[in-house]
Formats: structure tokens, sequence, C-alpha cells
């Protein structure tokens, strides 16, 4: 097909650039970015409203032998259908050049709002040479903050907090000093807003560009045919309604709160009787959850962290990846890269077939977005020669960076997060399907892409995983038993707090896309914290603008999806409890999870997959379980 040809060849040539443009931002790339972006976002525009292409594609649905073509085919075909009626096919005249726009507009939006968040993050940093005002810290941390001193060149031996997430946490969860404490989340919760008090902060400002793509989407919607935004994105997701996800939704707001609250009281005991603040800040959660899981458990990251040495959690990571699906992971330093830092490995199968590629990128840097994410650098298809192109993917981190002849300490919750990237990965590199258009995540149903992440971060919890890689960095011993049952006793704490706070923000989302009218709109940030104060049980300030930097919502792919973490977890939960009855490296359970759901992507209804593994369909009681809380509670 001359058209897949045209599409996977630019797929192939833009995945590469656009991948760049988040790691290795400068002004170079992101002027030829920007103008690359329009072109191929024209293109794909009117190929969606391509009508010789798109009634091709129907006579090969309506023709006779539709029904001689297999599955996949099929699959292929009808998806083809849909994304033509959603790229606005049936528009003509005005209304088709009006939606073209729109692509457009809504694409340069994204791109503005990700970039103004970029360089608003970038904008903020405070220089500390007294190291008594940094009180609290631990060591690692303050070496942290050290060595991004020694990388922007500053005064010897001084402190520099800037916007990055290893800084920002590690001042937010150790800093005895509550007021640097809110002067750092007020920086943070500002980002690419009004509120953000620097100077020039303000060409960065988010807000409006945040309202033109809710009306950009809105009108996008509605020349379609549909009610709202939130309509037109369910087509592409297992949730058949907004309706059905707001039950969903509501359906956790009513077990989770009761829970939520009660571990908020239980904080606020704490504090006022260690002499705390008599009301708790957004910006003293953090400090004051720590100080109580350290008393409650006697354990803390800065215990944990050294056994999580970066390097040796990537090397047991991929050891339990090999046990459980039968491949291996060979690094090869020879092949090129944009940072010293990345590695490149090949993926073999049991057979030492070679199957894949994958480029680990882990640590933070001021050129590179915030946030992990795993993306497509290459799709499997089969190459006019009859040979196979490999997969590729991206895994991209920002954990804090080594220092000196300290390796990067990771903590557990940073060790999940390389486990869901690497998960990601996993549904891309063993996909089967040689058409790329439903092979590895390509044509996933959203709601359902983060079952294989999300289910691979079980085996962070499971000792005889651990026991192949939890180790001091120093020492070499292996993580205490001990400690390992405080970890698992501490597994649930303040998780209903963190389930309300998901909540909250899937709940914004839709609503958002469910009511949002550019003829009178609303107010996004008074819409948070209307849903705030209806669901949510930590505080949270007036100035407080977090939606101005949620990227996730607009500058990717979440839009009235946010809901699909938790759609997507009571999922993986309910899969993984197959692992738990069967063993946790149980090969035929390993292999039928390869089998059944990596390996077919979305040739078939992410349902059906998970019906093939589970042998039913999902239940909420694991998910429930899993945030400590009782189905009927």
């Amino acid at each position: 097909m001359p058209e897949l040809a045209i599409s996977l060849q630019l797929d192939e040539y833009w995945s590469p650039v656009s991948h760049l443009n988040h790691v290795a931002d400068n002004e170079e790339l992101r002027e030829a970015y920007d103008k690359a972006r329009e072109k191929i976002t024209a293109f794909f525009a009117s190929r969606g409203q391509n009508h010789k292409l798109y009634q091709r594609w129907q006579q090969l649905s309506d023709g006779p032998s539709f029904q001689q073509l297999d599955a996949i085919q099929q699959r292929i075909i009808q998806h083809e259908l849909r994304d033509f009626k959603l790229s606005g096919v049936a528009l003509e005249g005005k209304a088709g050049q009006r939606f073209r726009e729109l692509v457009e507009k809504k694409s340069q939006l994204s791109s503005d709002f990700s970039n103004n968040l970029l360089d608003a993050t970038k904008l903020w940093r405070k220089l500390i040479t007294d190291k008594d005002q940094l009180a609290g810290l631990p060591e690692n941390e303050l070496c942290l903050l050290q060595g991004l001193a020694e990388v922007a060149e500053e005064v010897a031996g001084s402190y520099l907090l800037n916007l990055s997430y290893p800084a920002y946490i590690a001042v937010m969860t150790y800093a005895d000093d509550a007021g640097l404490r809110e002067q750092m989340y007020r920086a943070f919760s500002t980002r690419a807003s009004e509120k953000m008090e620097i100077t020039g902060s303000e060409k960065y400002d988010n807000k409006q560009i945040l309202l033109d793509i809710l009306s950009v989407r809105e009108e996008m919607a509605v020349l379609l045919g549909f009610s709202d935004y939130a309509e037109y994105a369910l087509e592409t997701r297992m949730a058949d309604s907004s309706a059905e996800v707001m039950e969903f939704l509501q359906q956790l707001v009513k077990q989770a709160t009761p829970a939520a609250r009660s571990q908020v009281e239980d904080l606020q005991a704490f504090v006022l009787a260690a002499g705390g603040p008599q009301q708790l800040e957004a910006w003293d959660i953090g400090y004051w959850s720590e100080k109580l899981r350290q008393q409650r458990y006697s354990i803390s990251e800065q215990q944990i962290k050294p056994y999580f040495p970066a390097p040796a959690a990537v090397e047991g990571l991929f050891n339990i990846v090999e046990q459980l699906y039968g491949i291996s992971f060979k690094l090869d330093d020879a092949v090129s890269s944009w940072h010293a830092d990345v590695e490149y490995y090949r993926v073999y199968s049991a057979e030492g077939e070679e199957m894949a590629g994958l480029y680990l990128d882990l640590y933070a840097r001021d050129d590179k977005r915030s946030g992990a994410w795993m993306d497509v650098c290459r799709s499997r298809h089969q190459l006019a020669d009859d040979k196979t192109q490999l997969p590729v993917a991206f895994l991209t981190c920002n954990f804090a960076p080594p220092q000196g002849d300290t390796p990067s300490l990771l903590s557990h919750g940073d060790v999940e997060t390389l486990f869901h990237e690497c998960g990601h990965c996993l549904h891309h590199l063993l996909t089967r399907i040689d058409w790329p258009q439903v092979g590895g995540i390509n044509g996933v149903e959203w709601d359902a892409v983060e079952l294989p992440s999300q289910i691979l971060e079980n085996w962070c919890w499971e000792k005889p995983a651990l026991d192949r890689f939890a180790r001091h960095y120093q020492t070499g011993e292996a993580l205490p038993e001990e400690l390992l049952t405080r970890m698992r006793k501490a597994r649930h704490f303040q998780k209903a707090m963190q389930l309300v706070r998901q909540l909250e923000f899937a709940i914004t989302d839709m609503r958002l896309h469910l009511e949002f009218d550019s003829q009178s709109p609303l107010d996004p940030n008074q819409l948070m914290a209307e849903v705030h104060n209806q669901v949510g049980v930590t505080p949270m300030p007036e100035y407080n603008r977090m939606l101005c930097s949620f990227g996730h919502l607009f500058a990717g792919g979440y839009a009235a999806g946010y809901y699909s973490y938790l759609w997507a977890e009571l999922l993986s939960e309910d899969a993984f409890s197959r692992f738990l009855e069967e063993g946790i490296f149980n090969p035929q359970t390993g292999a039928d999870f390869r089998d059944e759901v990596l390996a077919v992507g979305a040739s078939r209804p992410a349902a059906e997959s998970f019906a093939a593994f589970r042998g039913r369909a999902p239940r909420i009681a694991p998910l429930l379980a899993a945030y400590g809380i009782g189905e009927n509670q």
C-alpha cells in the first residue's frame, strides 16, 4: 500500500525528531521542529479528509472480499473508517477547511503549552550558600542540590534549588524550614501561570492557551456532530460513555473518601502531638507525612535508596522481564545517541533472534522535559524484501543524576516508575503483529494502554524479584528482610489520600471537556477548585494553578482520558492477581500474558485480550485492595 508506506516513512523520520524535541531542547531544534510539525500536521489532517482514500477503505469494507480477510486486516479497516470519520472526512467545503485549521491550531497550541511549561520550569531557581537553611535534608539530597549548583557553575559549595522534580521533592519531603517549602510549593504549583511571581514569567502564562485548546477541542467535536469533546474522545476508548466514566470515578470516590479523610485526621493528630502547625497547609503534607511514616514504620527513603542504585535496578528489571517473557537485553555502546548518559539495548528472543531495540535515558537535565514516558521510535512491519522492520522504543525518566562516584540512588517510587515505563516499552517491543496500525501500543484503547505498564510495578514489591537486584551500593548487602517487611507494611500508607488526588485530576479533566462552552467559558481554575472542595481531602491554596502545567491534558494524549490510569489499574491489579495465584515467575502465566496481551497489541479489543488472559471480565476488588480499601467500606 503506497499510502501506508508514506505514513511509515513519516513515522520513522519524525519520531526521533519529536523525541529529541523533548529530551534535547534548544532554540534551533525547536524552530526546526515547529516548522516540520506544521507540515506533518497538515498532511495527516488532509489525509483524514481525503474522500477518495476513504472511499477505497469503504469499498474494502463493503466488498465481498472483506469476509475473506483475516481478523487483523478486518480490524485495521474498521479502525481506518472510524478514524476517517473522526478526522472530518464527512465535512464538506468550509466545514472541512475549518476542521483542518482547527487540527493545526490544536497542534500549535499544544506545542506552545509544552514549550511555555519547559521555559517556566527553567526560569525559577534559588541559590543557597548557607547549609543551615537546608536543615532536615539528608546528605544524598544535599549532594543532589550541590550537583545542580556545580552544573550551573555557581559558587563552590553552594546549593541550587530549581523546579526539576528531584529537587522539588527533596525540599518538600525533608526541609525543616516551612517557609522554604511554601516558597517552593508556590513556585511549582504556579508554573506557567499568571500567579508565577518572577520577572519575565508573564510571557510563559498558559491560561489563555489552555482556554484556546479547550475551545478548539469543543469546536472540533461539534463539527463532527458530538455533543462535547469527551464524547468525541471516548470513540477510541474501552469506556462506552462519559456517564460510564463518571459513574466509575464516583464509585471510587465513595469507596476512597472515608479512608482518605481518616488518614488526613490521623496525620493532623500526629502533627499536633509533635508540636507542629495547628492547621496543615499544602506544603506541610509531604514533610509531616514522611515523619509519620518514619515513626510508624521506622522507615524512610534514605534507608531505602542505598539499596536501589539505578544501574542495578535496570539490571534487575531486565532480569525479571527475561524470566517472565523469555527474552534478553544486550547493551550496544556502539549505537550513537543524543547524550552520553543514554544507552541502547538490543532485545533478543529465547532462540537468540534479534527482535527489538530500546533507548534508555534515565537522568534529569535542563534541556529535557520533566516526567517519565515511553515513546515509539520505530514500529514493527514487513519490508519490501520480506524482512521485518524491528520495533524500537524510547524509555525516558528524570531521576537524580549520579554525583561523583555515587551512582544515582532511586527511591522505591522511582523503581516503580522505571518498571512502569518498561512495561509500556514491552507492549511495543514484544508485538508479533506485522501491521503497524494495530501492532504494539498503536491503536490500543487509551484507557487500556496502561495495563502492561501498571502490572509490571507489582514485581517491585515481591521478595523473589527484589532479591535479584536490591543491594546496597557500597556493601553489596541484600535488602534486609525486616526492611522489606516494613516497606510492605507501609505500602498502603496514605494510599487512599493518593487515590483521592488522582480522582480529583480525573474528574476535573472529564468535567472540563463535558462542560466547557466557548460562548460562556468557565474558569478552569475555578472548576478545579470546585472539584477539590467536593472531593479533595488535603489543602489547596487559592493561588494553585496546577492546570497551567498539566501537560498530560494540554500537551499529551490524556484529554478527557486521565481516568484511564485508574481504569487500566483496575485491569492490571486483577491481571496480577492471577500471577499471585499461580506464581509471580510462573513461566506459563508469563507466556500467557505475553501472548494474550503484549504480543497482540490492538489486533483485537482490549476487553477480549484481558478476558483471554484472565478467563473472565475484570473485577474491582483487587484495585480497592491495592489501595488498602475494602470494597464494602
